[in-house]
C-alpha cells in the first residue's frame, strides 16, 4: 500500500515546527554525491554475496552486501556502503545514535542517521507520521510505502518514506539547487519505540539496488520485555 503525504518540514535543512530537531544540509542521513565515485562499483562487487545478520531463535535476519560496513545500535543494525565513514552521532540532535558519513575535497556528499524515540510515536502509523514532519518545506510530496524488516519476531511491519528535494548550498554542502533524493525508513521496535533510519543523496548516486541493499539489511533486535 502507498499514499502520498503533504511535507511540512525540512529532512536536509532546518526544522520548521514541532520542535524536532533535523538538521541541516550536514545531511540528516543518507547519500550525496555524483555518479562514477566508485561507490557504485564496490556496490554491485558486494552484492553478488549477501551476508545474513545474525538474529535470535524465531527471528529473522536482514541481508547485508558483502564488503558493506554496518551502523549498529542497542535496538538496530543497518547497512551503508564500505565508502562511508562510522562517526559520532550529531550533537545538536539528541536523538541520534548513530551516523555515517560520505565526504569529498571537504564536501559532505553522504550522511545516513538512526534516530530513536524521535517523538511520542507508540505506533508505526505515528513514527512514519513523524518521520514526514521532517521533511524539507519544497520537497515533493512523500511516498509512503508499507514494508517489512527483519525483526526477533519474525517480519516487522515500518514505512518506507521517499521524496526529492534541493541544496540550500550551504557550507560543506553540493552546490545550491543540486536536486537531491531521500529515503527514510521508520516503524516502532517489540516495546513501541520509534525508530527512524534517514538516507540522502545527490540525484543518481544510488541506484534503486543500492536503496533495496539499504533497506532489507534493517534488522530490529530488541524483544519484548
Amino acid at each position: 500500500m502507498t499514499h502520498s503525504t503533504s511535507v511540512r518540514a525540512d529532512a536536509y535543512g532546518e526544522t520548521t515546527g514541532g520542535g524536532s530537531t533535523a538538521r541541516d544540509e550536514r545531511g540528516e542521513s543518507g547519500m550525496n554525491g555524483k555518479p562514477g565515485r566508485g561507490l557504485r562499483a564496490a556496490v554491485a562487487a558486494g552484492a553478488a554475496g549477501l551476508l545474513l545478520t545474525a538474529c535470535g531463535s524465531g527471528g529473522t535476519a536482514g541481508t547485508t552486501p558483502e564488503g558493506w560496513g554496518t551502523l549498529r545500535t542497542e535496538r538496530l543494525t543497518v547497512a551503508h556502503p564500505a565508502a562511508f565513514e562510522e562517526v559520532a552521532p550529531d550533537r545538536g540532535n539528541t536523538h541520534e545514535v548513530a551516523r555515517a558519513t560520505l565526504t569529498e575535497g571537504g564536501v559532505l556528499v553522504g550522511a545516513m542517521s538512526v534516530e530513536f524515540d524521535h517523538g511520542s510515536l507508540n505506533t508505526v502509523e505515528m513514527a512514519a507520521v513523524g518521520a514526514e514532519a521532517r521533511i524539507q518545506l519544497g520537497a515533493t510530496p512523500a511516498k509512503t510505502t508499507e514494508i517489512r524488516v527483519a525483526g526477533p519476531g519474525g517480519r516487522e511491519e515500518a514505512r518506507k518514506i521517499t521524496y526529492t528535494f534541493t541544496s540550500r548550498g550551504r557550507a560543506g554542502t553540493p552546490p545550491a539547487g543540486t536536486r537531491l533524493e531521500g529515503v527514510m525508513v521508520t516503524g516502532v521496535d517489540a516495546r513501541s519505540r520509534p525508530y527512524l533510519i534517514t538516507v540522502n543523496s545527490e540525484e543518481g548516486t544510488l541506484s534503486d539496488r543500492d536503496v533495496t541493499a539499504i533497506v532489507e539489511s534493517v534488522t530490529l533486535t530488541v524483544t519484548e520485555k
